[in-house]
């Protein structure tokens, strides 16, 4: 079993849990090399347009990059496999889309903090069944270098959906101003952090003199969509009654 009993109940009652050694060299051999190209891309655009910041991405501070599995050969192995259906299957249930595929890079020495927000707060209201994303080291995480700080559900006080303000300067939406400091949860290279897109969390800013760089893969129950109808971002099928969709 990849997720533990203690790990599925931590899940249920806090909104969290960390899968160490989640994550196979190969794959994170794959996920580097395209956080690097995803990167390249990035910065590439930004002389292009002349820009310092492209969405939540800051030049020379962090980075949010959006990814394609089908873009990037290897990806599609590891995002739904037989490990990650493992993990979804146990956390999410037996029926389960491909959402999101996001990198997050912050630059050394300069990597911004990431404010208050439960993931549901990005879709501006739009209902939905909780999802969840899956937050994947590729370095080490340490509160030195920016690693995720979670507020449980029992500090947060709700596991409801709340509204989310812009918040001026680094566009992050945030849904919580109070004083909580949160729980650190620091993890190793090839760990995941399992949450809830319920649960409150941030991340501090990177202050050592290597970049951290994290994968996030989110799985919805059902596919997402807006106020047009139109999807959010993706619903690739990957579980139906508990059993791998085979890939086209």
């Amino acid at each position: 079993m990849i997720v533990q009993p203690s790990q599925l109940e931590q899940f249920m009652s806090d909104g969290y849990c960390v899968l160490e050694r989640a994550i196979s060299d190969a794959d994170l051999a794959t996920l580097d090399a395209v956080c690097e190209r995803h990167l390249a891309r990035q910065r590439a655009e930004m002389d292009l347009v002349k820009a310092d910041v492209l969405g939540l991405s800051h030049r020379d501070r962090r980075y949010f990059l959006s990814s394609r599995h089908t873009d990037n050969p290897g990806m599609e192995e590891f995002l739904f496999g037989e490990r990650m259906a493992g993990v979804v299957r146990a956390l999410l249930g037996d029926d389960a889309f491909l959402f999101l595929e996001l990198f997050v890079v912050k630059a050394r020495l300069a990597g911004m903090s990431f404010g208050w927000h439960q993931d549901s707060g990005y879709l501006l209201g739009t209902p939905h069944s909780p999802y969840l994303t899956l937050w994947c080291a590729l370095d080490d995480m340490t509160a030195e270098n920016g690693a995720l700080h979670v507020l449980p559900y029992g500090r947060a006080g709700s596991r409801e959906i709340v509204p989310h303000r812009k918040e001026a300067g680094t566009g992050d939406f945030v849904g919580f101003h109070g004083d909580d400091p949160g729980v650190v949860v620091p993890v190793a290279r090839g760990g995941i952090v399992a949450l809830s897109s319920t649960l409150f969390h941030r991340s501090g800013p990177n202050l050592t003199a290597a970049p951290r760089r994290a994968f996030l893969a989110a799985y919805s129950p059902h596919p997402i969509t807006d106020a047009r109808n139109q999807l959010w971002d993706q619903a690739v099928p990957f579980l139906r009654g508990g059993v791998v969709v085979p890939r086209a």
